[in-house]
């Protein structure tokens, strides 16, 4: 039996380690540390050097604000900063760093040394690393500027074998700093920023607008057009009144098997919130193939008062206080500019798009007995369809069908395509939809067992205001205890297959939505399993790849796609929609052809 140690006092020199260890990683975390300390002292041209994937050296130059003598010997303590000096400072933080642990941090786990000058002085100074004096030296220009600072760490992990041995090859530390570089970089893109790995230049931004730093970062190169949305909204009669700021930047027409392009910044920080990555996936369920994720970057600008920036050392995760109006906000913008820019092409989509499919004439719309079932009501705003009309329409003409799969138009400009079956799919998919929320399928269901689930206290009375609402979609539930919510009936159309873990994750959506926008969403965008139902049949209903129709077949059932609400793509994410510019089709054939 072993014997109990005794407790005793870490050795300062430990102790720092371990600390350490909360923000320094590997050599990613350097960099964006410094990066971030180079972005508060206001620097336009941050160069970042590795050797050996940052094993061996870690240099980062700014040409930033510099700091006196004074400060640079009391910036390698630990808690010094010159972000916040009292309690109240952290209700308004809009700095990057402010807890005063990097460099010392970086000093405890690597040999560091400090050059800087601030403007008009005499001469830079030096904090070398096995000194804590800082001495005048003779220096050379930061990138560019008389001012600016130098940080080398060598030698990361050195002292601490337990780290370094879970450090990755070369090339993959070398690919965690660009990664982290490229992040920032979004987050501003007015700065340069320079990646140079043993003498190989890695990375070189130069300043841009947001947009095209969007285009650099996420489209790498690649000719995809970028869409983007803004909204402003308040925070009107609150606790914590305030205003919220949204801006979207989606390269549209490029997904991937991961979410490494997807990019969340808040107060120009860089950050990984759960509850903003759901909203923004939510609002792209129906536009994607399953596993594929959107090339997307969301800015959120909110009172500093409003957000707590101070929940992890390494400062990417923050707490949101009104969470769940900014998930609805999120999801609402992003969701406006699929539908009203979703279309899948070659080149960027005209906002006219969808007008122009549905313009006016003088010839009145007439619905036509198609021989298909479309079971689609136009919108009572639509205006008439004028396709098969080519002295009219400004869009094109209709062409024909291509293997009794794709609807083809063409105009001066492009060639159009679109998917029959997914077409239908997407106007049946929305009819369904509409009789769900009409009513139809929303009789309540009573359970054999009521189905009880859990809820923190915190969420009571949201949820007690919620009740109503979901009464109104056929749920009949109530608040049992302190930390449970029952439910008695669902909709019929739910069945009772997996219900608890069902009926969880409604809660959960249902707290994340406003309460305005509980009824407008109809139960199926609640329930996965309700979605999948009803997409599959909207599927199987739908008319399929080979089958024939006629023009005014065709006609008909591109009229009805573009009155849904969200045409561009069927339930599961194919695309019904694919435009191919003329210029292209002219590159493919190296000819151009006449205008007439």
């Amino acid at each position: 039996m072993l014997s109990p140690k005794r407790v005793q006092i870490l050795t300062p020199s430990v102790a720092e380690k371990i600390a350490a260890g909360e923000v320094v990683e590997r050599p990613a975390s350097v960099v964006k540390e410094l990066i971030e300390n180079a972005l508060d002292a206001g620097a336009t041209e941050i160069q970042v050097l590795l050797e050996n994937g940052g094993k061996s050296l870690i240099e980062v130059t700014d040409n930033g604000s510099g700091m006196s003598p004074e400060d640079l010997e009391l910036s390698i303590e630990r808690h010094a900063t010159s972000k916040i000096s009292s309690l109240s400072d952290l209700e308004n933080i809009c700095s990057l760093g402010f807890r005063g642990e990097a460099l010392p941090s970086i000093r405890a786990v690597a040999e560091t040394s400090i050059i800087t000058r601030v403007a008009d002085a005499h001469s830079a100074f030096e904090l070398p690393a096995d000194l804590k004096k800082s001495n005048p030296i003779t220096f050379g220009r930061f990138i560019d500027s008389p001012h600016g600072t130098r940080i080398q760490a060598q030698g990361l992990f050195s002292q601490v074998p337990a780290r370094l041995k879970f450090l990755k090859s070369q090339g993959a530390e070398v690919s965690q700093v660009r990664d982290w570089i490229e992040r920032l970089a979004l987050a501003y893109p007015k700065t340069g920023f320079r990646l140079i790995s043993d003498d190989r230049m890695i990375l070189n931004l130069r300043p841009q607008d947001e947009v095209e730093r969007v285009k650099t970062i996420l489209a790498e190169g690649d000719n995809y057009p970028v869409i983007s949305a803004s909204n402003e909204l308040a925070f009107r009669g609150e606790d914590y009144p305030g205003k919220l700021s949204i801006r979207a930047h989606w390269v549209q027409g490029l997904s991937l098997p991961h979410t490494r392009k997807l990019f969340q910044v808040v107060n120009s920080r860089i950050v990984k919130d759960r509850l903003i990555q759901h909203a923004m996936l939510s609002a792209f369920r129906q536009s994607l193939l399953p596993g594929q994720f959107p090339a997307l970057s969301l800015w959120i600008e909110v009172d500093p008062a409003l957000l707590d920036v101070n929940v992890h050392p390494a400062k990417t995760e923050i707490r949101f206080i009104h969470s769940r109006k900014i998930y609805s906000a999120v999801e609402n913008l992003l969701s406006s500019m699929i539908s009203e820019r979703g279309a899948p092409a070659y080149v960027p989509t005209s906002s006219q798009f969808r007008s122009e499919f549905l313009r006016g004439s003088s010839h009145p719309y007439e619905a036509r007995d198609s021989g298909w079932n479309f079971n689609a009501t136009p919108s009572p705003t639509a205006e008439p369809s004028t396709l098969g009309l080519p002295e009219t329409s400004r869009f094109g003409r209709y062409v024909g069908l291509m293997h009794n799969t794709y609807i083809i138009y063409e105009s001066m400009e492009e060639m159009v395509l679109i998917d029959q079956h997914a077409a239908h799919e997407r106007v049946r998919f929305e009819a369904l939809k509409k009789s769900r929320k009409s009513g139809t399928g929303m009789n309540p269901q009573s359970l054999l067992l009521p189905e009880a689930i859990h809820i923190e206290k915190e969420q009571r009375k949201a949820f007690e205001d919620r009740i109503s609402r979901l009464t109104a979609l056929g749920f009949e539930t109530e608040i049992f205890g302190e930390e449970s919510v029952v439910f008695r009936s669902v909709p019929a159309a739910w069945g009772v297959f997996d219900l608890k873990s069902r009926l969880k994750n409604l809660v959960e959506r249902t707290l994340a939505l406003e309460i305005d926008e509980i009824t407008s969403a109809p139960s199926l965008d609640l329930d996965d399993r309700l979605f999948e139902k009803l997409a599959s049949e909207s599927c199987h209903s739908a008319i399929r790849a080979g089958d024939r129709m006629d023009a005014t077949e065709s006609e008909t059932l591109v009229r009805d796609l573009f009155t849904c609400e969200h045409p561009w793509n069927c339930p599961h994410g194919r695309p019904t929609v694919v435009r191919i510019p003329r210029g292209k089709i002219e590159e493919w054939f190296q000819r151009r052809a006449p205008l007439s």
